[in-house]
Parts: C-alpha cells; sequence; structure tokens
C-alpha cells in the first residue's frame, strides 16, 4: 500500500491517498481502523505500518479524538486525521468492501478538512 499527498494536479487536491494495495494489507488497515473504533488504540501511524510505503514522506497519523477534527496538516507532508470513535466505526464500514474486491474508491476524510483521504486500490478516482 502506497500513502501520498498530492497537493495539487486535481480539482479534488489537497488529498491524501491510499492506493496500490492488496486485499490482505485492506484487511490489516480495517484492524487498525477497528482499533480506534473500540478504543484499544488511540493512534495509528499509517507511515509506520509494515505494509505502508510513503511516498516523498508523506505521514499519517490516523486519532481518536472526542470530536471531528478530520485532516490538519501538522508540517510538511505531515498529517493527522482524528475522528470519535463512532466516526471511526463508519470508516472502517467503508473499507471493508476493499478486503474483498479491489475496484473502484472510497472518499474515507474530507471537508472540513485541510485535505480529504482517498482510498484506491488503482489509484485512479
Amino acid at each position: 500500500m502506497k500513502l501520498e499527498y498530492l497537493a495539487d494536479g486535481s480539482r479534488d487536491c489537497p488529498l491524501i491517498r491510499l492506493y496500490d494495495f492488496t486485499t490482505a494489507e485492506a484487511t490489516q488497515l480495517l484492524a487498525a481502523v477497528a482499533e480506534l473504533a473500540s478504543g484499544v488504540a488511540e493512534q495509528v501511524d499509517v507511515h509506520g505500518l509494515p505494509f505502508v510505503e510513503s511516498v516523498r514522506g508523506c505521514r499519517l497519523a490516523l486519532i481518536r479524538r472526542s470530536w471531528d477534527q478530520a485532516v490538519v496538516c501538522v508540517g510538511p507532508s505531515n498529517f493527522e486525521c482524528g475522528f470519535t470513535a463512532g466516526t471511526w466505526d463508519n470508516v472502517a464500514g467503508l473499507l471493508e468492501p476493499f478486503c474483498e474486491d479491489l475496484s473502484g474508491c472510497q472518499w474515507l476524510a474530507g471537508s472540513p478538512g485541510e485535505a480529504q483521504v482517498l482510498l484506491s486500490a488503482s489509484g485512479q478516482w
């Protein structure tokens, strides 16, 4: 799975995309997000997961918060995405289809954040 920040180049930018992954990797990402939803984890550093390759140093931390913060930039190519447990549970639901089928794409985070988060096996949207 590749993790990349795209500042421009599309009307949907800025965006952080997760792409070029297998169903097994989608399942592992789902498990990490489920830990945020259940309270087992307070933070998941996506760039640090063993199956994730950061493109141009992109870093993304998923954080369990008491409010829906969405995506904020905390440094050059360094982002945090914070949601409540309930919202992380919804995100987990959005990930589930990719654990069996690698078609299509799904926006995982959007407005009012500073960037959107896109999941797309092909990288297209």
